[in-house]
């Protein structure tokens, strides 16, 4: 990929961060907060669906009343309801790296005190919380209205040489959770990660209290879906060389049809509005073109041919702006791979070798807008970057511009 692709990509992913938050609205949800005194507020949050752990929020009283700011220091509890909680603590936490180039050689673990917003994960006999802070991610555990204390857990460099883990926290969870069906063996092979974790407490709170305890589902997953993504496409394409003028070749635009499939998995942040797009698509171009150049001595008309077909596949990133529960509009930014074959460029009349024209593979940048409707069906207009088709391409051999446009219809299958 030559220069100039980068620097219009890294463009396009400028645009769509810069359209994000010029159209992205504020989205503000039922839930309560619960201050310094234990008065309960019912009000709306502003949902952010943190990555990280907040240390304030942003409310409103009413949908037409101002916002107003809470922090850390104010409240004790703040949720959204059918969503998230997050409680305030005074807690240990151990804040050491996990990169490898920065652990120490010490198994001994630091705790810092600090006040802290943990989110809830599980409730019930035994409790869960999650704190995360860029890469850093720790769990704390709670019983019997008692503080929260961090499971512990490190990773240090042995001898200066190898990583090694100290593992505590599964004895602490040994030591906790005892109860028929929450089993040795899956507690000395546990992870330290939500998914893990959350099924253990799961299993240990219906154990002990199987008539009043539900198992909530994890929103921290990754949702992926399959769609069918017919399109019709506008596209040119011009052939130019500093060498011989009879191998320019300027080819009309062309209209035509193709087929794709895409595959998106969105990711469980932001309340869904991220994911990342990969788009394998079939396409065809074929097209011929006739032109005359004059000469000192006469005129030469000469005919050109192209045969170009390739697997196109699109990867980027999609950002979703919802409009109602059931609407939303997006923008796309890929890097399009193209890969052709049994693709061709030739000249029936020229009687003379001609310039290097193979087909290679190539990259270039693709932006789309479009607008999906109850996460079935969906509507995008796409831009394609200008390509060079031609392999190994130097100063003194065919060059070529091929781009377009498209309009794509979509349709989940799941």
């Amino acid at each position: 990929m030559n220069s100039s692709y980068l620097n219009y990509t890294v463009f396009l992913l400028f645009l769509i961060f810069t359209c994000t938050s010029t159209f992205a609205q504020i989205t503000f949800e039922k839930g309560y907060f619960i201050d310094n005194s234990g008065q309960k507020t019912n009000c709306l949050i502003k949902n952010l669906d943190w990555k990280d752990n907040p240390t304030s929020f942003e409310y409103k009283p009413s949908l037409s009343g101002d916002i107003s700011i809470k922090n850390i220091s104010e409240i004790k509890e703040f949720s959204i309801d059918n969503g998230f909680k997050y409680i305030r603590a005074i807690v240990n936490i151990n804040r050491s790296s996990n990169k490898v180039s920065e652990l120490d050689g010490s198994r001994d673990v630091n705790f810092n005190e600090e006040q802290l917003f943990l989110r809830e994960l599980v409730f019930g006999s035994a409790n869960l919380y999650h704190y995360q802070d860029g890469n850093l991610n720790r769990f704390f555990y709670s019983t019997n209205k008692g503080e929260p204390l961090q499971l512990v857990y490190k990773r240090y460099k042995k001898e200066n040489i190898h990583v090694a883990e100290n593992n505590e926290f599964r004895q602490q969870l040994l030591n906790l959770l005892t109860c028929k069906d929450v089993l040795v063996n899956h507690i000395k092979n546990l992870s330290y990660e939500v998914k893990s974790l959350k099924k253990i407490f799961d299993d240990y709170n219906l154990c002990s209290d199987p008539t009043n305890y539900i198992v909530k589902a994890s929103t921290n997953k990754i949702k992926l879906k399959f769609k069918l993504r017919p399109r019709y496409n506008i596209t040119t394409y011009k052939v130019k060389t500093t060498g011989a003028q009879v191998f320019n070749a300027n080819f009309e635009t062309q209209n035509n049809v193709s087929a794709g499939t895409e595959i998106e998995a969105i990711l469980p942040y932001n309340k869904n509005k991220w994911s990342i797009i990969i788009e394998p698509t079939y396409q065809e171009y074929s097209n011929a073109t006739e032109s005359q150049t004059t000469t000192n001595f006469n005129s030469v008309t000469y005919n050109a041919e192209v045969k170009y077909s390739s697997i196109e596949l699109p990867i980027g990133i999609r950002h979703y702006i919802f409009l109602t529960n059931s609407t939303k509009v997006f923008l796309n930014a890929s890097l399009l791979v193209d890969l052709p074959f049994n693709s061709r460029l030739t000249y029936p009349n020229i009687n003379i070798n001609t310039p290097r024209i193979e087909f290679g593979i190539n990259i270039s940048p693709a932006l789309g807008f479009g607008i999906a409707i109850s996460d079935k069906y969906s509507f995008e207009a796409r831009y394609l970057g200008k390509r060079e088709v031609f392999a190994n391409v130097t100063d003194d051999d065919l060059s070529s511009k091929f781009n377009g446009f498209s309009l794509i219809l979509g349709y989940s299958l799941f």
